[in-house]
């Protein structure tokens, strides 16, 4: 998805950039990367965050609580 996402955002900011106010467009590679590393790495944390009470839980427990 990031891949995606950086692509997409690429395409964009060159159509904009050539089109519409005729200047240069340069990629400012280092901040494009670090935003969708940042991406990756919020994406795992608040995963890890909202599965560890689940995944915590003794699967003994949780098959006796059902009957």
């Amino acid at each position: 998805a990031g891949i995606v996402a950086l692509a997409a955002g690429i395409a964009g900011g060159w159509a904009v950039s050539a089109f519409v106010f005729d200047t240069p467009y340069a990629v400012i590679w280092p901040s494009a990367l670090g935003i969708v590393c940042g991406g990756i790495v919020a994406t795992l944390i608040s995963s890890l965050l909202f599965a560890w009470r689940p995944l915590a839980a003794r699967p003994a427990r949780v098959l006796r609580a059902r009957e």
